[in-house]
């Protein structure tokens, strides 16, 4: 273990693992709260759209990424708002484009591209020094927007329409939230992929939730429970070559499994 340790690839896997587990799990409590899993679902497949045309121009895949989820995020986040359309009608329609957008790109690409796919999978032991840093400057600056309008965030994710008639401008939060989110979800790409992205942002709270009710104790809860997933499942995913992205989700959601069906035959509600 203490061999293993000294590896600098791992010792860059554990930390970026555990900043991008503890700025997701904040985002998970919104999330669950706002019922947002479809959005985010839809935020985590755009993003294979610009990634693709990233590596295609050869310009920076993550910029690119960046780019295709904020402007996806920001578009659902208005026809949810404003729209005629059902929001989840038009999120099927923005991930779905996207992501056959991404496949034509990779189509016209002369060359294949490992890099791309290792985005679509997922493989946090390719985190390097300079995603650490980018991951460290995002998660302080979300984290600390979030602290700061803590209580007005959660009120309009507990009641939109009182917040707004209480004074608070409830449009500023919640795109500024969606911003963080696609965001978010981009740099938690190369941690468990593309297509796995919006289960980390899911699951924690909905796994806390099982056991607290108290928003505190499931924000805390999924903080500790998910650094845990990922750093057992960096270690599972190295010692059995395995996939590490999908070890961490397939973790954490076999023990939600195990929590709810233990809960079910234990009479608890």
């Amino acid at each position: 273990m203490i061999e293993l340790l000294s590896i600098p690839f791992i010792q860059n896997a554990l930390l970026g693992g555990i900043i991008l587990a503890v700025l997701l799990s904040v985002l998970s409590l919104f999330i669950y709260l706002k019922n947002w899993s479809f959005i985010n679902v839809g935020i985590s497949h755009a993003t294979f759209g610009g990634l693709a045309v990233g590596f295609y121009l050869g310009i920076s895949p993550t910029l690119f990424g960046t780019i295709f989820a904020v402007i996806t995020g920001l578009l659902i986040g208005y026809i949810s708002r404003k729209g005629d359309i059902h929001e989840d009608i038009s999120i099927g329609i923005l991930f779905s484009m996207s992501m056959a957008f991404g496949v034509i790109v990779i189509t016209l690409s002369p060359n294949y591209n490992a890099d791309l796919f290792t985005f679509l999978f997922g493989n946090i032991l390719t985190i390097g020094k300079e995603d650490i840093y980018v991951l460290i400057g995002f998660t302080i600056l979300s984290l600390g927007f979030i602290k700061l309008f803590f209580h007005k965030i959660m009120y309009c994710c507990y009641n939109e329409e009182v917040a707004y008639t209480s004074g608070i401008n409830t449009s500023f939060y919640y795109y500024s939230l969606i911003l963080i989110i696609s965001v978010a979800t981009v740099l938690s790409v190369k941690l468990v992929g593309v297509i796995l992205a919006s289960a980390m942002m899911i699951l924690p709270a909905a796994f806390s939730n099982q056991i607290f009710w108290h928003y505190r104790k499931i924000l805390i809860f999924s903080i500790i429970s998910s650094i845990f997933m990922v750093v057992a499942g960096i270690f599972l995913s190295f010692y059995y070559d395995l996939p590490s992205g999908a070890t961490i989700v397939l973790l954490y959601s076999v023990l939600f499994g195990i929590l709810v069906l233990a809960k079910k035959f234990s009479g608890r509600k």
